[in-house]
């Protein structure tokens, strides 16, 4: 699979492999691993992911890039951190010689993986039928080497297999620079040696048949005259991964990269330099966030956020964005951060803030004695937006405590509408001409004037959030001007007609009982 850099254009290199000792590409041949993941997503299409990858433990444990088993970006496939199909049938091809064609072999599974380096590491479970694997099974292996002391020019080969080809792929070339990261490690080696589609995960290996780097993108453009590859070099391989190795098999699963947001903690993004492409690229660090809704997400420095799913950008913004209850679930925070310049990184505090509204000095405002002011919004002459507990007359927020009725929401905790929730469904139209208007229909819960609380909202005073909670329901009508309202009670409620180019309308909607669903009468609105 290629990563989101990947533009595969390449061109012949001068410098043919033969030059690798006989020994050396044996060994090579050997340790090279062919990786596929077969795919399918929620709408029934299927097809596989394909890389390379490297075998460099005999117990079976092969290193490869996180984009041919994970997601590094979001996609119908999955979000940043989530592995390609389940992780767990990681199919394994490997050759005999460098004249045979790869065979299935093998399952692995992820057991390490870095989103924001790029790497993965996988542990060989079973034979590809789910066999055991052979007891005494050594597997053929590759050095690791430092690219410390490395120059450029210095002689390079590429070993994988590109899609389209079943036997091994070798391809040769040079060092010709190294892109380093604010912290003065090497981010990336570039090279000349060609890379084709299936050669990410694969190895980058010396003139002493060691692999230095795992090839990972090409970029091309209108800047480059030729394309540039990209491999991360071994000696960025996280160090837990090889102190885990060295104590034992690994067992558990562990994916870094992807930072957690919670509530009221601040947490901090930095750019360093070591994702992304060339070094005028912005880097794009993912966050978890709570699933309180609603909440808002501010970042220091003013830097562009984005929430992000499976199907893309939900919104996006700079400095600051809000989440309603309406937003869909699994939703990340994306934050874009430029490069870092002059060897120092770039940094953005993030903060998420439950907003969920709070009763002022945690008074419930169903509690009896609660008097005007216990409201979640301040004091007021009917005590705020929950109206006066204890008064059958101001209706409140759960009517009277302990009575009989239960007031309008029901029985006072229960926060359950009756059973006999109602439906109706009207249209909005324009009062001169009769024509269909796109409009907001805001239905307000008792003892709430909705205009002066939209009032409140354009003038900032209150969150978008803030004023929901005032709502008893809410309805939107289309180009069609039809709307449809639920969760209607018997009663007469204050609403609120609002559209773009036309004076609000306050109206009062009287529902009746025993009809659980009923036609309203059109909603006019005048310019």
């Amino acid at each position: 699979m290629i990563g989101v850099l990947d533009l595969w254009v390449g061109s012949p290199s001068t410098l043919a492999a033969q030059e690798l000792s006989e020994r050396a590409t044996e060994r090579c041949v050997r340790a090279a691993v062919r990786i596929q993941v077969d795919l399918s997503d929620a709408r029934g299409h299927s097809g596989s992911s394909t890389g390379s990858g490297a075998m460099i433990d005999p117990r079976g444990y092969v290193l490869t890039n996180f984009h041919v088993v994970g997601q590094t970006r979001w996609s119908p496939m999955g979000m940043p951190g989530a592995f390609l199909g389940d992780g767990q049938h990681v199919q394994i091809a490997t050759v005999d010689d460098a004249r045979s064609a790869a065979q299935p072999r093998w399952i692995a599974r992820v057991v390490r993986a870095d989103v924001r380096l790029d790497l993965a590491l996988l542990r060989i479970v079973s034979r590809a039928d789910g066999t055991p694997i052979p007891a005494g099974t050594a597997f053929g292996t590759i050095e690791l080497a430092s690219t410390e002391g490395m120059q450029p020019g210095a002689a390079l080969w590429a070993f994988g297999f590109p899609l389209g080809v079943r036997t091994i792929n070798v391809t040769g070339g040079h060092t010709t620079g190294f892109q380093m990261n604010a912290r003065n490690q090497v981010a990336w080696i570039r090279t000349d040696a060609e890379f084709n589609p299936g050669n990410s995960g694969g190895m980058l290996v010396d003139r002493r048949g060691r692999l230095v780097a795992v090839p990972t993108a090409v970029v091309s453009g209108d800047e480059t005259l030729e394309p540039i590859e990209l491999a991360r070099p071994v000696e960025r391989v996280p160090q837990d991964w090889l102190d885990a190795l060295a104590r034992g098999p690994i067992d558990d699963v562990l994916v870094t990269g992807i930072g957690t947001l919670t509530a009221g903690t601040e947490a901090t993004a930095t750019a360093v330099g070591d994702a992304g492409g060339l070094d005028t690229e912005p880097e794009i660090h993912f966050f978890a966030i709570p699933p309180s809704r609603p909440a808002s997400i501010r970042t220091s420095p003013a830097v562009p956020i984005a929430l992000v799913n499976e199907s893309g950008v939900v919104r996006e913004g700079r400095g600051q964005l809000s989440l309603t209850p309406y937003d869909p679930p699994g939703l990340m925070l994306a934050v874009l951060l430029p490069r870092p310049t002059d060897g120092a990184a770039s940094e953005a505090r993030i903060v998420f803030e439950d907003a969920s509204p709070r009763v002022a000095m945690g008074t419930d405002p169903r509690a009896p004695g609660a008097g005007a002011g216990a409201g979640a919004y301040g004091p007021g002459t009917t005590g705020g937006v929950y109206g006066a507990p204890g008064t059958a007359s101001a209706g409140g927020l759960y009517g009277a405590p302990g009575g009989t009725s239960g007031g309008v929401y029901g029985a006072p905790g229960s926060g359950a509408l009756p059973s006999a929730a109602i439906v109706a469904r009207g249209t909005v139209v324009d009062g001169r001409s009769g024509r269909p208007v796109s409009a907001l229909v805001l239905v307000a819960r008792p003892g709430v004037d909705p205009a002066s609380a939209a009032g409140l909202l354009v003038s900032g005073q209150i969150l978008p959030q803030q004023l929901e909670s005032m709502l008893l329901t809410r309805g939107e009508s289309g180009p069609t001007g039809a709307f449809e309202l639920r969760g209607l009670v018997p009663g007469t409620f204050a609403t609120l007609v609002v559209a773009q180019g036309y004076r609000p309308t306050l109206v009062q909607l009287t529902i009746p009982a025993g009809a659980p669903q009923l036609t309203l009468s059109p909603l006019q609105v005048f310019q």
